[in-house]
């Protein structure tokens, strides 16, 4: 009768297992849907300037632009910097948003207000106000 008991014990815990293992990935597929569509946007771009390397990519989420951005500085021996500028455009002008450096490595990201149309990034290299400076990149 005990090994019964153990047997029957058994059974229920398998199935519970079982039960659970087949609900996780069903709700874990349903988080990642709604992760995935709130943040859809571009696959990561990667561009260089000097010893500098930049990645980017950007989406929309709620009427609202965002981007994420990493920066490395690869020679950290030498005086200059990796730089990463950001703009964006609000009725059609363009304004400054923000100037990132690093000297090693540096990730952000950032999300604008409603009120940004574009925006635009470019990367640079040096020190002491010379820099050698990228193209813009586009959204």
């Amino acid at each position: 009768m005990h090994t019964i008991g153990k047997l029957l014990a058994g059974t229920v815990l398998a199935g519970v297992v079982a039960t659970g293992v087949a609900i996780a990935p069903a709700a874990s597929a349903s988080a990642t849907t709604t992760v995935s569509a709130a943040q859809a946007g571009s696959s990561w771009d990667r561009f260089e300037r000097g010893d500098g390397r930049f990645d980017y990519r950007w989406g929309k989420s709620g009427g609202r632009y965002w981007l994420d951005f990493k920066i490395w500085d690869r020679d950290h021996g030498d005086r200059d910097y990796s730089f990463f500028d950001v703009y964006y455009k609000d009725h059609g002008k363009w304004f400054f948003y923000k100037r990132y450096s690093t000297k090693s490595f540096l990730s952000k990201h950032i999300v604008f207000g409603k009120h940004v149309d574009d925006f635009r990034v470019r990367g640079g290299y040096g020190h002491g106000g010379t820099f050698g400076w990228g193209g813009w990149h586009y959204r």
